[in-house]
């Protein structure tokens, strides 16, 4: 059997050189709440170490009785907003100010007072349910990016998403197309990747346009946990991956992939490696549309 070499191959992601770091957690839900907690963690670390870090958290929603236990609310926040829920919970558990809006997320409004800031880096922490808020998040790194292809990137973009028992968590910085050795500067550093609608076009396309059921038959998140359709676990197990994933590119500068795959039903996971050939052919799979992804 061959070996795959490509972990000790990868190349390290390392961001472009800042003073001041924000992280603007999009989504609230079932996986944003749990990654929330996580993030201030990391958070925390980056302060203590005297960095200059900023916290956001944007939702619309406010928190209903059918979110528990599937994300991480209690009873005494029913009827409050997600977002300032759990901004204020972090500030009084962590000491850590964080800023939150109740509304849907919008580029303009949320980043462009500090898009032409040089010296920021803006990492978006998506975990979002559908294509018009990933279009956003598209848009952003599209559109707010601010540096020619020679240059690092000011923006990185985190999207998670996640099926019944399966999920993913991916990372890039860029909505170009770029050549895949463009992204590396010599063998050892990587200093870009492809944002997460070029490895999975699919996450901008509406994949709720499925036959129409009766109404009936619907039924929600925390009773197919209960008919054992949704594992009670999955949205723990994709923020774990997004935390992670932020500690190894922010914190450790240890991040080698772009992309980890995993499933909680057969007990497996995989990722894809930072290397020109792990990234070329991504993006040639996606274009075939032959790779599918699972929503948040």
């Amino acid at each position: 059997m061959e070996m795959d070499l490509s972990f000790s191959q990868a190349a390290v992601v390392l961001p472009r050189e800042y003073s001041k770091l924000k992280i603007v957690l999009v989504g609230a839900g079932g996986t944003g709440s749990f990654a929330a907690l996580a993030i201030a963690r990391l958070v925390f670390e980056l302060q203590e170490q005297g960095r200059t870090v900023e916290l956001s958290i944007i939702d619309p929603d406010r928190v209903e009785a059918s979110n528990i236990p599937r994300s991480n609310f209690c009873a005494a926040e029913i009827g409050r907003f997600k977002a300032q829920s759990l901004a204020e919970r972090i500030t009084l558990a962590w000491g850590i100010e964080v800023g939150y809006g109740c509304e849907k997320f919008d580029p303009e409004r949320h980043l462009k007072q500090s898009a032409g800031d040089y010296r920021q880096l803006t990492v978006l922490v998506g975990c979002v349910d559908n294509h018009f808020a990933r279009r956003e998040l598209h848009r952003a790194v599209e559109e707010f990016q601010g540096y020619r292809v020679s240059e690092a990137p000011n923006i990185w973009w985190v999207d998670a998403g996640n099926g019944k028992f399966s999920g993913q968590v991916l990372v890039g910085s860029t909505a170009k197309r770029l050549k895949a050795e463009d992204h590396f500067v010599g063998s050892s550093i990587c200093r870009s990747l492809p944002a997460p609608t070029l490895v999975h076009p699919e996450l901008l396309e509406d994949q709720e346009a499925l036959p129409k059921i009766k109404v009936e038959t619907i039924v929600s998140c925390p009773e197919r946990i209960r008919l054992g359709e949704q594992s009670l676990n999955i949205n723990q197990r994709v923020a774990v991956e997004i935390a992670e994933m932020l500690t190894a590119l922010l914190l450790t500068n240890s991040l080698r992939r772009f992309a980890t795959y995993f499933d909680l039903e057969s007990g497996t996971s995989r990722s894809l490696y930072c290397t020109a050939p792990s990234i070329e052919s991504a993006i040639e799979i996606s274009s075939q549309g032959r790779s599918k992804a699972k929503r948040a």
